[in-house]
């Protein structure tokens, strides 16, 4: 439950990212007339993708955080073996 707490923050960031997003996309920008302009669609796009990367990126940071979670959770299971080892060994 410890490595779930650490990940909560940013799976939740990334489900405001997407909501956000999403109303964004949904809601539009300017009068319909302007909407229908390349140059109002092209803008569109953009933003498209930008949303896009950052949910990409915010996904991918969550990913990394779990893993080095998963690393440091190895890691201090190594040392505990080594400790108990060392305590345990003939002197």
């Amino acid at each position: 439950m410890k490595h779930f707490t650490g990940i909560l923050p940013l799976l939740l960031t990334l489900a405001v990212v997407v909501g956000c997003a999403s109303d964004f996309q949904s809601t539009g920008l300017g009068s319909s007339a302007a909407s229908d302009s390349s140059a109002d669609q092209s803008f569109h796009e953009m933003i498209d993708r930008t949303n896009q990367q950052t949910a990409l990126d915010a996904a991918n940071a969550a990913a990394q955080q779990q893993f080095l979670e998963g690393m440091a959770a190895a890691q201090q299971t190594m040392n505990q073996h080594n400790d108990e080892f060392f305590q345990n060994a003939p002197h």
